[in-house]
């Protein structure tokens, strides 16, 4: 093994045979009319496509791609877990739109930290793509929290 890649992959690679195997186990269905066993089955082939690409391109790098920043790398993974255990917790109290804000800006501003307009900007057009999908087209309630949004 070459590095941490090809670890990974080889991980992800189980995780889509198990998943495959076990979705194989319902109904599949067809195009028209989908079973149940049909979106894990998808989803299980794409997982193993993609694990396979990155155990091929982990073995064409070699040493060079094993690097791994570990402060600069967990804080972002921390603060990507943090905000949406947030975001779990808020959203009954704070409702949909403002929770979805929140959480959306603080995600974006930390990936652009120089900036304050375009993360506003990107986390107005999540929110009311969002809104737009789910609350509109789709017609699915979602949670007002305290102020009624």
């Amino acid at each position: 093994m070459h590095n941490r890649n090809s670890y990974s992959a080889i991980a992800l690679f189980v995780l889509a045979l198990a998943i495959g195997i076990q979705a194989s186990r319902f109904p599949i269905g067809s195009l028209k009319s989908v079973g149940p066993g049909f979106l894990p089955l998808v989803l299980a082939v794409l997982l193993g496509f993609l694990s396979a690409g990155l155990f091929v391109g982990s073995l064409r790098r070699g040493k060079e791609g094993s690097k791994f920043d570990w402060p600069e790398r967990w804080l972002g993974m921390s603060m990507v877990l943090l905000t949406i255990l947030a975001y779990g917790f808020s959203l009954k109290n704070l409702g949909f739109l403002f929770s979805t804000f929140l959480v959306a800006f603080v995600l974006f501003k930390y990936s652009d930290p120089g900036r304050w307009l375009r993360p506003l900007v990107e986390a107005t057009a999540t929110t009311l793509f969002n809104l737009l999908v789910f609350r509109i087209w789709l017609e699915i309630p979602l949670p007002t929290g305290l102020l009624g949004y």
